[in-house]
């Protein structure tokens, strides 16, 4: 995809809908992306492109809005059978038009709408855009914190760039109306379980420095790196490598995945989901998709995709 055969598609009202025209745009930005060096021009200019993008295209929504509300009310001016949830977006778009000139608001529409495109691409299997905004997300944080970064961190951070109503927490789980599901398994590599293998001493500066080497190391030797972590099961310090730590998760996951794709227990003999919280709904054989995540200090993150597995079920928070 490109602009001009965007442009082309435009001159000849090949568009439908602005659902359309926005999909094929997202999609050049994707691409950007996916094939080029985050360093690189390319990579850098697309990011500019989009930005300017998202401040037009928001104001393009809102106009759009603005009219089709007129048009409802010359047509319904003595109905108003508008639901909570339209009243909601009307709210929303009111507020985005009385603030359009606020720096703040155009800088928070634009992170959003990056982050919407990042999930969208998630859901149909491209993690790379969600990947560069988890890592935009771990690098605003201090490095005063990367001695007491955890999983826990991660798994916050990661929620917080999921929409509330796809998301299912328990499940691990990134829900879709199209695509059924996507796992999530989350693993994080604590630096100092890696700098204590090297230095009796060490302080944020010491941890930084790991974290910039730790960057741009092949991978091969990335995954060789021995790591020290306390285990709560045994009670004890143990050591692994980070290539070990990634082999796990991906097992983990593949089971889990076995697990859930049963749908609701039939006894606590049996496998499958116990919390009642999820609503779980029979449906035609579809796929469910999963990653494993392992995020490293603040700026290396390594992900692999697991088997897909069939599920006859649908799942929904409750």
């Amino acid at each position: 995809m490109d602009l001009f055969t965007i442009n082309s598609k435009l001159e000849n009202n090949q568009y439908t809908s602005l659902k359309e025209f926005e999909k094929d745009i997202r999609l050049i930005f994707c691409n950007c992306y996916t094939y080029n060096d985050i360093k690189s021009k390319e990579y850098c200019s697309g990011r500019i492109l989009e930005s300017i993008f998202n401040e037009k295209w928001n104001e393009k929504i809102i106009l759009h809005d603005r009219q089709t509300r007129e048009l409802k009310r010359v047509r319904d001016t003595d109905t108003d059978d508008t639901d909570d949830t339209d009243k909601s977006w009307k709210k929303q778009c009111q507020i985005l038009e009385q603030n359009k000139n606020n720096l703040i608001y155009r800088q928070v529409i634009n992170d959003a709408l990056l982050i919407a495109s990042a999930y969208e691409s998630l859901v149909v299997g491209n993690i790379i855009p969600f990947i560069e905004i988890l890592k935009t997300f771990l690098l605003t944080r201090s490095k005063m914190s990367l001695s007491s970064a955890n999983e826990s961190m991660l798994q916050a951070i990661i929620e917080s760039l999921l929409p509330l109503k796809y998301r299912i927490p328990e499940l691990s789980l990134v829900m879709d109306e199209k695509v059924k599901g996507i796992s999530l398994e989350l693993k994080y590599i604590s630096l100092v379980g890696l700098i204590k293998n090297q230095k009796a001493k060490y302080g944020a500066n010491e941890l930084e420095n790991l974290d910039k080497i730790l960057e741009k190391e092949n991978e091969e030797d990335l995954l060789k790196r021995p790591y020290t972590y306390w285990s709560k099961e045994h009670k004890r310090t143990n050591q692994t490598t980070i290539g070990e730590v990634l082999n796990s998760g991906i097992s983990q996951l593949e089971s889990y995945m076995n697990t859930i794709s049963k749908g609701r227990v039939v006894d606590y003999s049996s496998s499958g989901i116990f919390d009642k919280r999820v609503k779980i709904v029979k449906s035609n054989p579809n796929k469910l998709k999963g990653f494993v995540i392992l995020v490293i200090g603040f700026r290396r993150i390594l992900w692999k995709p697991v088997d897909e597995v069939i599920s006859n079920y649908t799942y929904n928070v409750i």
